[in-house]
């Protein structure tokens, strides 16, 4: 191996143990996995090139041959040109008759990766895990794995079969478009914006640090909440905020405590900063600011993970956390309306728990609890749908109130 390239594939997915053919890592699914008579489907299949020479990869699927034409593509074969170390997807859409009889159907994916001349390895077919134990629940979508590493190992598999689940009524509706699309995910035009970030952080690192205080970054986290939640259109009431700012906080000095960490805040934070062309001299600007949706996700995935630690269990699935990560990063990046119940499960949540670690010169801990209890009575009627999440705020307050 000459370079090694980031694990991009680790960030888009869950990809601890990962197939590979020919030196492509990739990992397939069915999305949806489950569809009513009539509707379609797609095999979304992860692809990520080893090669620094561009590869042919060719996503062939064999669909079930009983009941007859039940099942159809545009194409049994799709070609996708990768560019050297690129890092996408790809979606095959499948259509499924009306008149499909529910149950279990196998479809089978097939994988092919050629290239023309044969070039050098850029990744390697495990990667070490640096980030080590977290109290993170999810890891995806946080730049983790470019970054630090979250380890894994590839099996040469060239073949998956991928269960279809069909159920429920038929549905009618116009024809589906079966053309198969292509997103790039990494490209090497990335690489020297990543490389110079890392540069940059690990040469200034000695300077950089000192300027990220606790107060600096909660002051920059209690505006910038503010300013992007009235965006969601949930306008945060001041204990709202402050509970906030205390998870967001928490969540950067949580990497910033072991060094071999620090960068999976700082090299994200600058590469945006060049990237965009955005002042690179105010760290607390880059990861307050600039990246507060990741740290956002950050926070999500910490907050539920406390919360695990501290009842002995996880409320909503691995799938569901990461769909509240998503749609809170999405709203605080984008816009678009946030129900109050997504802010407090779990970030508001996480703010109780970590009350008593945040503390601001002068702060009061029983009267930042009595403006957080105000904020949440004035959400009673919003809250009310979920009674676990009502219960669990009163336990986290009492705790926090005994606490203080």
């Amino acid at each position: 191996m000459s370079t090694e390239y980031p694990d991009v594939l680790g960030d888009l997915t869950n990809a601890r143990r990962r197939f590979e053919v020919n030196g492509v890592h990739y990992l397939a699914e069915l999305d949806p996995p489950v569809v009513a008579p009539g509707e379609a489907t797609s095999a979304r299949v992860l692809l990520q090139s080893c090669w620094d020479v561009p590869v042919q990869v060719s996503v062939s699927l064999h669909l079930p041959a009983n009941p007859p034409h039940a099942f159809s593509v545009i194409q049994p074969r799709t070609d996708v040109p990768l560019e050297a170390a690129e890092v996408g997807e790809v979606r095959v859409p499948i259509a499924t008759s009306a008149g499909l009889v529910p149950g279990r159907y196998p479809i089978s994916l097939v994988l092919g990766a050629s290239y023309e001349s044969r070039g050098l390895y850029v990744r390697g077919q495990k990667g070490e895990n640096r980030l080590g134990e977290t109290l993170l629940t999810f890891e995806t979508g946080m730049a983790l794995s470019r970054t630090l590493g979250l380890g894994f190992v590839s099996q040469a598999v060239p073949e998956q079969v991928l269960p279809l689940e069909v159920e429920g009524p038929a549905h009618s509706g116009p024809a589906p478009d079966l053309t198969p699309t292509y997103l790039s995910h990494w490209t090497v035009q990335d690489l020297p914006i990543d490389g110079k970030a890392r540069h940059q952080v690990n040469d200034r690192l000695l300077y950089i640090m000192p300027q990220i205080t606790r107060q600096a970054l909660y002051l920059a986290f209690l505006e910038e909440s503010q300013e992007r939640l009235r965006d969601a259109h949930l306008p945060l009431q001041i204990g709202e905020a402050l509970f906030l700012a205390k998870i967001l906080t928490f969540t950067v000095e949580y990497f910033f405590k072991r060094p071999e960490r620090q960068e999976a805040i700082l090299v994200p934070a600058f590469a945006l900063a060049y990237r965009y062309n955005l002042q690179a001299d105010d760290p607390v600007f880059l990861i307050a600011r600039a990246d507060y949706g990741r740290i956002a996700r950050l926070a999500t995935s910490l907050s539920f993970g406390l919360l695990r630690k501290r009842i002995g269990r996880d409320i909503w699935t691995i799938e569901e956390q990461v769909a509240v990560a998503d749609l809170v990063a999405d709203r605080v990046e984008r816009g678009g309306v946030l129900p109050a119940e997504f802010l407090y499960l779990p970030l508001l949540l996480g703010g109780l728990m970590v009350a008593g670690d945040v503390q601001m010169p002068g702060e009061q801990a029983a009267q930042s609890l009595a403006l957080f209890d105000q904020a949440r009575q004035k959400r009673t009627e919003e809250l009310a749908e979920n009674p676990e999440l009502v219960q669990l705020l009163k336990v986290l307050m009492k705790q926090a109130a005994q606490a203080a």
